[in-house]
């Protein structure tokens, strides 16, 4: 995966390195790094400028990339002839990330937001060497890495992938990892820190605009693994290739061609690195602050009055627990999970309390662990660890807290609701691989936990003792929710959907009866004719959710869990 067709190995100029001291300026110091400056060129030397390539260029950059046995694309060319080529990379120079980010948002946008035809052109950069004598000496050509892209986006639709999760699949690479196509100066100009130019040139560009991942393939040589490594490149042992888990969400094995190297940079990345591998996470302080459960306002009626069926059967259920909670300290996944089960299977929705770790990837490739993959219990009532839960028959993932972790409660956008194929639920389930959900520039990674740890857990006094408990909850949740379903116009797009017969037969059974709570009791009772029953003792055609609960509890009984 990732291997390029030609078979010939590149053959690198440079000799001398630029000095060290010029190389490590970060791009957010740079006074000189304007869309501008991209078009008119750096200085190098006093006859030497780097800049970007235009369409008078295109046959001096053919014969050079030739020179590294790289074979220069109609695309690019068509590109760079069109006026397209680097276009956003020039935006994002000058406004930075987020309108590099915009001006690539536009392009995903409409029926052909996927083409690499539309996608590619603006965001390659195609930078040359121009000698005031002797023209054009040296070029470097990079651009994201299609081919890769396009064989995990195939992997993952035979997978069963969404169409929204392959589209911010394509979206992250396009985005955030660059491949180094080739780096190539006449013979005649080498050993005067041209390549180094390029190369540092082009790894700015793309560090300013976002970019995390910048990588590429070499022959074996000491030669050029001394020069990538001078430029802050992990050179990879021969044949060995880096997992872009970190960027794309999906995991992977992007390789060289057979015996050639990889060598790969992740932006801002920590020192204490090891070469090809994403480093290890940090651990956050015991005591980060999980804050408060908080519904933002506007996220209930939103989605009662413009969400689908299934949208309000699947996603309803855990806001309106975060809103019956709000203002209690938000480390209560196991209260929520625990809850929200039963809440389900009233809805005839069949959904599994699974433990996960959980870490966040942040934008400079550096990670945090918050919940660990090793979850236990701290006497009787407290999880170290985190939980959510899983619809299988829906292949969904729900996480009503992830927003006790700070990075992600700041950008306020609810609970974690995503699609989990069958083939990761059950890799997930049996310990053999991580999730990913991408929240704007953030990676939330779901770890696995061994079977053993999952056990323990499940078994914990905690869940067995208030199990009763949490159904009451739950049973009073869930007619809270029909109450609002009916009372919005929603109910008839429930109706449309065939996947919840019992949610149906249950807005079918109880048509307009008065739903109200019980003062005594804390009970929300549902008045029809025969007199109040609970939600759990409404008659209906379908499957039974279960035998009522015994016990009485306030719809928000809660207890503490410890990340």
């Amino acid at each position: 995966m990732g291997k390029r067709s030609s078979r010939s190995r590149r053959r690198e100029p440079i000799r001398r390195p630029i000095p060290p001291a010029r190389l490590s300026a970060s791009a957010d110091r740079v006074t000189d790094l304007t869309g501008q400056h991209l078009v008119d060129g750096w200085p190098v030397s006093e006859q030497v400028r780097v800049r970007l390539a235009g369409s008078a260029d295109m046959a001096a950059v053919r014969r050079l990339t030739a020179l590294a046995g790289v074979h220069l694309e109609d695309q690019v060319v068509d590109g760079v002839d069109a006026g397209d080529g680097g276009a956003a990379l020039r935006a994002g120079l000058d406004g930075g990330p987020d309108t590099f980010m915009r001006h690539m948002a536009e392009r995903f946008a409409g029926p052909q937001g996927m083409d690499p035809r539309r996608l590619l052109p603006p965001v390659t950069l195609v930078l040359v060497a121009e000698h005031d004598q002797h023209g054009v000496i040296g070029a470097v050509l990079a651009y994201p890495p299609n081919g890769v892209i396009q064989q995990l986006v195939e992997h993952q639709r035979r997978a069963g992938a969404s169409g929204q999760q392959l589209f911010q699949l394509v979206m992250a690479g396009v985005m955030w990892m660059v491949r180094i196509k080739a780096i190539a100066v006449d013979e005649s100009m080498r050993g005067r820190g041209i390549g180094s130019a390029l190369l540092y040139r082009c790894q700015q560009v793309y560090a300013h605009c976002g970019y995390r991942v910048v990588y590429g393939q070499m022959a074996d040589t000491s030669a050029l693994e001394r020069f990538y490594r001078s430029h802050g490149f992990d050179v990879l042992p021969r044949d060995s290739g880096f997992d872009p888990w970190v960027v794309l969400g999906v995991h992977a094995e992007i390789r060289p061609d057979p015996g050639e190297r990889t060598f790969v940079r992740h932006q801002k990345a920590g020192a204490n690195r090891r070469p090809g591998r994403v480093p290890a996470p940090r651990r956050s302080n015991t005591q980060f602050d999980p804050g408060t459960l908080a519904l933002h306002d506007d996220h209930l009626p939103a989605l009662l009055t413009q969400g689908s069926g299934e949208f309000l059967a699947i996603q309803f259920l855990p806001m309106l627990w975060i809103k019956m909670a709000e203002g209690q300290r938000a480390n209560a996944c196991i209260d929520a999970c625990a809850q929200l089960r039963h809440a389900y299977q009233q809805f005839g929705i069949h959904a599994e309390i699974m433990p996960v770790g959980v870490v966040i990837h942040h934008p400079d490739g550096s990670r945090t662990q918050y919940a660990t993959d090793e979850p236990r219990w701290h006497g009787e009532t407290t999880l170290v660890g985190h939980t959510i839960l899983l619809l299988p028959e829906h292949d969904k993932l729900v996480d009503p807290t992830i927003e006790q972790v700070p990075e992600i409660r700041a950008l306020r956008q609810g609970p974690v609701i995503g699609r989990l194929a069958e083939q990761n639920r059950h890799a997930l389930h049996d310990g053999r691989t991580s999730f990913a959900v991408q929240r704007a520039d953030l990676l939330i990674e779901y770890q696995p936990v061994q079977p053993e740890h999952r056990d323990r857990l499940l078994r914990g006094p905690l869940l067995a003792r208030n199990d009763a408990q949490y159904r009451r909850a739950a049973v009073n949740l869930a007619a809270m929710a029909l109450r609002a379903f009916r009372d919005a116009g929603a109910a008839d797009r429930i109706r449309q959907s065939t996947a919840f017969p019992r949610l149906t037969a249950l807005l079918d059974a109880i048509g307009d009866a008065p739903i109200d709570v019980d003062e005594a009791t804390s009970d929300v009772l549902i008045h029809l004719p025969g007199g109040p029953v609970r939600l759990d003792q409404v008659p209906t055609p379908a499957a039974e959710a279960g035998p009522p609960a015994k016990s009485t509890q306030s719809p928000t009984g809660r207890t503490t869990s410890q990340q």
